[in-house]
């Protein structure tokens, strides 16, 4: 884990040096977004029921 943070600091100050980081920030909350959209609910598929006599 920590070498996950340290890899996540590096990006991002290469990022932010290159001039990038506003388009890595908005490709970000379009992922989170997309996310959030197909893990509702609505989305999930239908529970199977036992069939009623």
């Amino acid at each position: 884990m920590n070498n996950l943070i340290k890899i996540s600091v590096i990006l991002a100050f290469a990022a932010v040096a290159s001039g990038n980081f506003p388009k890595i920030l908005i490709q970000v909350r379009k992922a989170q977004i997309k996310l959030i959209q197909d893990s509702k609910a609505s989305r999930w598929p239908r529970a199977m029921t036992l069939p009623s006599r």
